[in-house]
């Protein structure tokens, strides 16, 4: 174990740099271990200290400003590979392992975690479990919180704590380390999680249909969900996204497909057949374009850096209504203003929309006016609320809360409970 007071710096620079929605921290500690996590943890709570958890700093602009923080935990140097089994496709990594880095690590081995979050370079596994972080292959691949077969975590005693382990089978009765996963730090530090792996796929494509109207973008959606195909990722870009991609028109649908070279080939055949049927035009990325497509939509969704008066806000709806919000966004944005660009993971019914130039009571009113509304990312600390609360089940998480963490150190204030 390190000496824990070196660990702990006050150096002003430093505190500013990870300060948390606007709040500097009176202090900030990196880490070594994962026993230097436990000792941190546990001296903070013999002084009352509020903690954060801070990762690569990408998801800090989500949820509400803290009410205060004395101790940022930096996690970046934990980024080791604690065990890997190649043969059993299972995996244990350090919490501040970034996913990029994992990414390139696991290519070696001809093996992958089939998540993209936005800037995967900083992003780090321990805080996309901990804000539930999803990507655009979520629509076959599901999110991490399906991959995940066991976590190590520092509790608020600054007790290490363990659920799961290396199998993909090993829960008997309740699964502890679900809870963990889009907790937005409030009931642990996490240090360590194992997942379950596949292997590359060794053909990749993407197809981009474009059309007029976002009508024809939904029919195809439907009638490619309805068929035997089996695409990776359904993503909706507006405009804006479609530029990005290199891709001119009003509204488009990206599907990656992924497999054989016969099962590729034959998906895009019949993407491109659908698409004709309902007057679109497609285009085809394969090998570097397809990767470059799919690293600019992932990070479409990324908040580490916004402007005043920008806001992101996550939404989630059952699929059969993504239509409807993405019309009703469309006018929200005639009506309050804020430039609203649109991507969607059609298919889960799970969107995102960036606003632009809008002061804090145009915000309140987005937030009002959209009740699909699952979060929002801006630098206003004033917002009425930062949170779509979830129907039934809070008081639940309350309880949970407040057993693993009465007194409420952890993220206080910024999470809905």
């Amino acid at each position: 174990m390190s000496d824990i007071s070196a660990l702990i710096s006050t150096d002003d620079t430093l505190c500013h740099t990870h300060a948390v929605h606007g709040v500097v921290p009176a202090r900030v500690a990196v880490p070594q271990t994962s026993a230097d996590v436990s000792a941190l943890v546990h001296l903070a709570g013999q002084h009352g200290w509020r903690v954060v958890t801070w990762g690569g700093g990408t998801h800090q602009l989500i949820g509400a400003p803290p009410i205060g923080v004395d101790l940022v935990i930096v996690t970046t140097a934990l980024n080791r590979v604690l065990q890997h089994e190649p043969n059993d496709l299972t995996i244990s990594v350090e919490a501040g392992m970034t996913m990029g880095v994992l990414r390139t690590y696991l290519a070696t081995h001809g093996q992958m975690l089939p998540v993209d979050p936005a800037l995967a370079d900083q992003t780090t596994i321990g805080g996309m479990i901990a804000t539930a972080t999803d990507g655009p292959r979520r629509a076959i691949y599901g999110i991490l919180r399906d991959m995940m077969i066991g976590i190590g975590v520092v509790e608020v005693n600054g007790q290490p704590s363990r659920a799961g382990g290396m199998v993909v089978k090993n829960v008997s009765g309740f699964d502890m380390m679900k809870l963990y996963h889009g907790s937005f730090g409030t009931l642990a530090v996490i240090v360590s999680a194992n997942f379950k792996l596949i292997p590359i796929p060794p053909v990749t494509a993407t197809v981009v249909a474009t059309f007029t109207q976002s009508d024809y973008a939904f029919a195809y959606i439907t009638d490619v969900m309805q068929s035997q195909l089996t695409p990776v990722t359904c993503e909706l870009l507006d405009t804006t996204l479609l530029q990005r991609v290199g891709v001119m028109g009003s509204w488009g649908v990206a599907l990656a497909c992924e497999g054989p070279q016969a099962a590729v080939d034959r998906h895009i055949t019949e993407l491109l057949q659908c698409a004709q049927i309902h007057a679109g035009a497609t285009t085809i990325f394969y090998n570097e374009a397809h990767t470059k497509c799919w690293q600019i939509i992932a990070d479409a969704s990324a908040v580490a850096q916004l402007e005043d008066g920008e806001m992101m806000i996550r939404w989630a709806t059952l699929p059969a209504f993504v239509g409807d919000v993405v019309e009703r966004i469309g006018d929200l944005g005639q009506a309050l203003g804020g430039n609203p660009q649109i991507h969607a993971r059609a298919s889960i019914g799970v969107g995102y929309v960036r606003l632009t130039e809008l002061t804090a009571r145009a915000q309140d009113q987005w937030l009002m006016a959209l009740p699909e509304a699952v979060w929002v990312a801006t630098t206003a600390t004033n917002l009425a609320t930062y949170w779509h609360a979830p129907v039934g089940g809070l008081d639940v998480m309350v309880r949970i809360r407040d057993e693993f963490d009465p007194q409420r150190r952890l993220n206080p204030g910024r999470f809905v409970v």
